[in-house]
């Protein structure tokens, strides 16, 4: 029997390295058990034929991050920063929609997009105002103080609580319209949350939308592997043991690869699965896609929108990223409609998608298919950490809010629960 009186965490996603990061601050010296043979849970980055990176779904580091702040600086890895705004596929031609604040020189382009109305544009300023001036707390917690438009209080409705009531709910209490939600929000956001419903707790709608408003979206040139790996760099305490598996028996033993492992120090449970009780927990799906394409990039860092596809939710040049030795690349990302949609029909209905906005597509470079891409919350934020089993606590985005801070806030405050735990074990009261 393998025994442990340090803190064990298990998992090596992003919520276990932010543990095991908090552990070691605090003096210990934790043991990092991941199953696979690489850190990163689901932050993976794979290599084409022609050394160019490529993400396993989509993924960005939100510079504005807390957490991310909190443990690493992503603007000191090689990366490239992409323009805060997009280009949208409507009334049969490209439009550009970008920050005027950040991104001045597309002002007179945002202007001429028709994208939404002029009232559409001046209730994002005053939401985006709102949201720098709101503490970034209140903002996953719920607490975040609108009332209604005048036209939805007419209706009898009364103040929400955001952290349970959807995104779209957000949205039509502030007084967007229509045209806008479906023309550019719904579109957009879709690429984040991957669910096209917006049923997303509005408060981390607006948690994302402030951290899109204070820092810019960044994509490591070498993935979020090269991410994965700034963050992992901070552990100097922590052993570190991948290839190893943990389960649980029937009557709630631990096993490390098929052998007792006896935790006598608990400590943290970093994800969902049988071990945390959340093995049936909903999850969106997505399909990432890279193509050869004929049809010219962008010539910036941006990413496309197409509000009347079926499928696709977002879309970049490689080239705009990657420079030209990525000439000729798209990489798309689509949402999957049904669990049990195969991937060659997603990638068909993503080609009519890319066809009717007028791209020449060619064949599939690389595909992937990923079934637990986002956890489905119908609340964000926590006010304890949930505990998994006696001296060992939860953590992952599927216990506070589906996203990369999520996951390293998650992390975080379940390791501060183990020491806070253990210091009052040691306190004169429990001796």
């Amino acid at each position: 029997m393998e025994t442990h009186d340090r803190p064990v965490v298990i998992g090596g996603g992003a919520a276990g390295l932010a543990a095991c990061l908090t552990l070691e601050q605090a003096g210990c010296s934790p043991v990092l058990i991941e199953a696979d043979n690489r850190l990163g849970g689901r932050m993976c980055t794979e290599t084409l034929a022609n050394g160019i990176p490529v993400d396993r779904g989509f993924q960005v580091l939100q510079a504005a991050y807390p957490e991310l702040q909190r443990w690493t600086d992503p603007s000191a890895l090689p990366h490239v920063a992409f323009v805060p705004g997009a280009r949208v596929f409507t009334r049969g031609q490209w439009r550009t929609l970008a920050d005027p604040r950040r991104a001045p020189r597309l002002m007179w382009a945002t202007l001429n997009s028709r994208i939404g109305t002029w009232g559409d544009s001046i209730k994002v300023l005053k939401l985006v105002v709102k949201l720098l001036r709101a503490d970034v707390q209140d903002l996953q917690s719920g607490r975040f103080p609108i009332q209604p438009s005048a036209r939805q209080q007419s209706g009898g409705t009364e103040r929400k609580q955001w952290d349970k009531a959807s995104t779209m709910e957000f949205w039509q209490a502030w007084g967007f319209s229509d045209g806008f939600i479906r023309g550019f929000m719904a579109p957009f956001f879709s690429g984040i949350f991957l669910e096209r419903e917006m049923t997303t707790p509005a408060a981390q709608f607006l948690f994302t939308f402030r951290m899109l408003a204070e820092g810019k979206v960044l994509l490591p040139r070498g993935g979020m592997a090269a991410f994965v790996d700034q963050l992992a760099s901070g552990l100097t305490q922590t052993e570190v043991r991948l290839n190893s598996r943990v389960s649980m028996t029937e009557d709630g033993a631990l096993m490390l690869d098929d052998a007792p492992l006896a935790c006598r120090g608990g400590g943290v449970i970093a994800g969902p699965g049988p071990l945390t009780a959340d093995e049936e927990l909903p999850w969106n799906a997505c399909v990432n896609v890279v193509f050869r394409t004929e049809s010219p990039p962008f010539g910036q860092p941006i990413i496309g929108l197409i509000p009347a596809a079926e499928w696709v939710t977002n879309l970049h040049f490689m080239e705009d990223v990657h420079g030209t030795r990525a000439k000729g690349w798209l990489n798309v990302t689509a949402v999957s409609q049904a669990p049990d949609e195969t991937l060659e029909a997603t990638v068909d209905g993503i080609r009519k998608d890319l066809a009717d906005a007028g791209l020449n597509i060619g064949e599939v470079e690389w595909s992937t298919a990923i079934t637990k891409a986002l956890p489905r919350l119908s609340q964000v934020g926590m006010a304890e950490v949930p505990e998994a089993m006696p001296r060992f606590y939860s953590a992952g985005d599927h216990t506070f809010a589906p996203s990369l801070n999520g996951a390293l806030h998650a992390g975080r405050r379940a390791a501060e629960s183990w020491l806070a735990a253990r210091s009052e074990d040691k306190s004169p009261h429990h001796r």
